[in-house]
């Protein structure tokens, strides 16, 4: 037995780095089985005894009631350790150590000076008060060694900052319960701990599952310490700011938060935009086609008017079309104030509850707006296209036009049904020249796809949806129109060796599926989506599938779009006999900047559509809605008809896709991303 110790000896050995204390039992394959204050038997090897603390007793013994009188005694020594543990002056025994010569005193000493005696229940009691102090001694094999007086200094002083690190932290997490459960506003310390809670609060408010883990493990603890209830981390972490007033509103769109969208143009910015609207534009040079009838087709709450469309009858039932495309660069040249933060917005942003323009209003809105009755610069496409729908021929030039009329899609659909208006036999004519174009370009192998989209604006509170329909004959018109301007943009740009940013999507893996006749339209068009492949950019000219196009360049749309103010301006460049203002290097540069805000900028609009539709279901909880099942693997989704919102609903396993459900609003957390739904 080790240190002549036998069985029912009350031993102090060492677990890690506490003190533990037990009863032999005895010894099995070169290990001591100990009883410990709980009755427990453990095992431990030789070495790991500190002290005999009693040197005889009753052996355990294999009963529980042996193994529980045992488990008392080892209470009651360590409850005597404790005691004389307390008694023990560290700091005058570590005065004592350091200021001895030579080695340090052995373990023996020690506990004879601190107590009195060198018994095992003295070394024992010594090592407890030695371990609770921590700072002044460190063990070193079977005894204690003082440290130097400079590292004990700097231990008390971690020691210190470590409780006024505890004590900052709990001040704030004070502070934040009790601003969280009154009506008053916070009023912040400013402390350091306080600003940790509150930026990890906001990065998960803002950021939900992207936030960084220490944050995230931040933000919990604080929540905890408020003791707010929420479903989901996220809402409550919106929540409690608030609360404390870090949000202006209980509607505030985290999702410009979280993509660092930019909400306000800085001020040189608008300055340097209102100035050049004032200047006006440079006229020389460009075709003056303010005699053609120009009709501007939008939304109604479209403010960047970047587009017109003319129509004209040629012989043989052949059409010229001219799709005029409002210029801003003619207000502002790479590089300027106006173009560096367009460059960095990237994209116009519409949010259900806002706008964020590329360009200034001054210029988006304004200056190079195809506004009705204004002359203004643009580049135009004009295309001589036959009855068949083949474009004959085509040119593009720097242009001068006046918009006659701003429609809207609704108004342009009704005249078309009617065929009354002013303006109805042009409509007619690009109706039907949207007809032939469609027709060439399913023929080359384009995918069609007409589904409702429903689009969601909220105006001082109040939340509308509109239902769009992409198969009217005004949707189309507009759309070919488009497509077409952004083919003849990529020829134009091959056929001269001007380098711009194509689109281009590669045919499928596999052959697309074919709808059934009695295929739901959402879930056909789900389903075709899922088999297309992701479209790109790039350089290079290359077909895309999904238009039949031999190449295309976006090029319809420079006030929303720094891409194709890209391409816009390499063209006029060209057209105007100067080099392109970009080259290949700087083209990828701005290609991958733009990439990058857009897809960003796609998430955050549809993640801001989704809350505000959830807030449009608020008010609808218990109410019945009809929906489509849209898939059923891996789990059944349905799609929602009042919103187009996919959702999961778990109760509807055994559904079909194609089926049309009746399901009830169980309950919704916009904040959460909560919407609960019930067959019924």
């Amino acid at each position: 037995m080790s240190r002549g110790a036998s069985p029912g000896a009350l031993l102090a050995w060492w677990d890690g780095d506490r003190l533990a204390f037990g009863v032999l039992a005895g010894e099995e394959k070169g290990r001591l089985r100990l009883v410990l204050e709980d009755g427990r038997e453990h095992r431990i090897q030789p070495g790991r005894i500190a002290a005999v603390v009693e040197a005889s007793g009753a052996p355990p013994g294999a009963t529980l009631e042996g193994r529980r009188a045992a488990g008392m005694r080892v209470q009651a020594a360590v409850s005597r350790v404790e005691r004389r543990a307390a008694s023990v002056d560290v700091y005058a025994l570590w005065e004592i150590a350091t200021g001895s010569e030579g080695e340090a005193p052995e373990e023996a000493t020690l506990a004879d000076l601190a107590l009195g005696e060198a018994s095992g229940e003295a070394r024992a009691a010594l090592a407890v008060a030695l371990l609770r102090d921590g700072v002044r001694f460190v063990r070193r094999g079977e005894g204690w060694e003082p440290r130097r007086r400079e590292a004990v200094e700097e231990i008390l002083e971690q020691r210190r900052r470590a409780a006024e690190r505890r004590a900052e932290k709990e001040a704030a997490l004070a502070s934040l319960a009790a601003a969280s459960r009154s009506d008053g506003r916070f009023e912040p310390t400013g402390s350091q701990a306080e600003r940790r809670y509150l930026d990890a609060l906001e990065q998960l408010a803002v950021r939900n599952e992207d936030a960084p883990e220490g944050a995230r493990a931040a933000a919990l603890e604080a929540l905890e310490a408020c003791g707010l209830r929420y479903d989901r981390p996220r809402e409550g972490a919106f929540r409690l700011l608030r609360r404390l007033g870090r949000f202006d509103s209980d509607d505030e769109n985290l999702e410009v938060l979280r993509y660092g969208l930019r909400t306000a143009f800085p001020e040189e910015v608008a300055a340097a935009a209102r100035e050049a609207a004032r200047r006006g534009f440079d006229r020389s040079g460009r075709v003056d086609l303010t005699a053609l009838d120009v009709l501007t087709v939008d939304g109604p709450r479209t403010r960047e008017i970047d587009d017109g469309l003319s129509i004209e009858p040629r012989p043989g039932g052949a059409l010229r079309l001219g799709v005029h495309i409002a210029d801003p660069a003619a207000f502002s040249a790479p590089g300027d104030a106006a173009d560096r933060e367009a460059l960095s917005r990237s994209v116009s942003h519409y949010l259900p509850d806002r706008r964020l323009p590329m360009f200034p209003p001054a210029i988006s809105e304004e200056a190079a707006s195809l506004l009705p009755g204004e002359e203004r610069p643009a580049l135009s496409v004009l295309a001589e296209v036959s009855a068949s729908g083949r474009v004959e021929s085509f040119e593009i030039v720097r242009s001068i036009v006046r918009s006659r009329a701003r429609l809207d899609y609704d108004g342009v659909d009704r005249t078309l049904r009617s065929g009354d208006g002013p303006y109805a036999r042009q409509l007619e004519r690009l109706a039907e020249l949207s007809e032939r174009l469609e027709r060439q370009r399913v023929a080359a192998g384009a995918v069609v796809l007409r589904v409702p989209e429903v689009e969601i604006h909220v105006d001082r509170g109040e939340i509308r949806l509109e239902r769009r329909d992409p198969a009217s004959p005004a949707q189309r018109l507009v759309s070919e129109a488009m497509v077409l301007a952004g083919a003849l943009a990529a020829r134009f740009s091959i056929e001269r060796g001007i380098p711009v940013i194509y689109r281009r999507q590669d045919p499928p893996d596999r052959p697309l599926p074919l709808p059934a006749p009695a295929d739901d339209e959402i879930v056909a068009a789900r389903r075709l989506r899922r088999a297309l492949r992701r479209g790109e950019v790039s350089l290079a000219p290359g077909p895309h599938h999904a238009l039949g196009l031999p190449a295309y360049a976006q090029a319809t749309s420079p006030l929303r779009r720094y891409q194709d103010l890209a391409t816009h301006r390499q063209i006029s460049a060209v057209l105007a006999g100067r080099e392109p203002v970009y080259d290949a290097a700087s083209l990828q540069r701005i290609a991958a900047t733009t990439e990058r805000a857009e897809s960003d900028g796609r998430k955050a609009e549809r993640a801001s559509e989704r809350y505000w539709m959830l807030r449009w279901y608020e008010s609808r909880q218990g109410a019945r809605v009809h929906a489509v099942v849209a898939d059923t693997t891996p789990r059944p989704v349905v799609v929602l008809e009042d919103t187009l919102l996919e959702e999961v609903v778990p109760a509807l396993a055994d559904a079909e896709p194609g089926d049309r459900v009746q399901l009830e609003v169980v309950r919704v957390v916009p904040r959460a991303d909560l919407l609960v739904l019930r067959p019924v």
